[in-house]
């Protein structure tokens, strides 16, 4: 039997959903500030410079370029069960864990880890989505690189607040962590068989 290299790629929702938020936002700033910029040269309104009107376009131009970029950037987040680590790639972030870094994984309760109850007003908002959904922890022994920078990259809450870990909310959650554990299982009996290999440089 041939055995696979690779599994489904499972959409990160908390991404996806930043994402969503933010297409519509920055689409929207875009709009008006293109709209302030026509009616000032429409109306021709001496109120602003005409250096200044120059720098309303040049807001509007990057607005609703991110905006567009947010727009297809929301199915582009995912995470990958391979035949030797675990796949998690953002539009800014490729990230490839070896498996030998990962301690365990196991389903919970996504209000447990985030409950509710201490959320500020515009946080609940934006997880309420996914409150009452179970998810895959996948607990690390340690960060393949800072976490310091991987937070610039990657929502709060895909940081386990109990561990050293994320918190991946996919989809599927049975379909990816029957996955992973198959992977994994896969590679931790191919290391007992024969002599371990070398770690390839682009998996941490």
């Amino acid at each position: 039997m041939k055995v696979r290299n690779a599994g489904k790629r499972h959409t990160l929702l908390i991404y996806k959903r930043t994402m969503n938020r933010l297409w519509g936002a920055t689409m929207l700033l875009g709009l008006m500030l293109l709209i302030v910029w026509g009616a000032i040269r429409i109306q021709n309104i001496t109120v602003f410079e005409t250096e200044h009107t120059i720098w309303l376009l040049a807001g509007a131009a990057v607005a609703l370029a991110f905006g567009l970029f947010a727009f297809f950037a929301r199915n582009m987040a995912y995470v990958q069960p391979r035949r030797d680590h675990l796949r998690l790639v953002t539009p800014f972030l490729r990230l490839n864990i070896a498996y030998s870094r990962i301690r365990s994984s196991h389903p919970s309760n996504f209000h447990q880890l985030f409950p509710a109850s201490k959320a500020s007003w515009a946080t609940k908002k934006f997880l309420e989505p996914f409150y009452g959904k179970t998810v895959v922890v996948v607990d690390l022994m340690d960060y393949p690189i800072n976490p310091t920078f991987l937070h610039l990259f990657l929502p709060a809450q895909m940081f386990s607040r109990q561990s050293k870990g994320f918190v991946l909310v996919v989809p599927d959650w049975m379909e990816f962590s029957t996955e992973l554990e198959s992977f994994r299982g896969n590679w931790m009996q191919a290391r007992k068989r024969g002599p371990k290999k070398p770690i390839s440089p682009w998996i941490r």
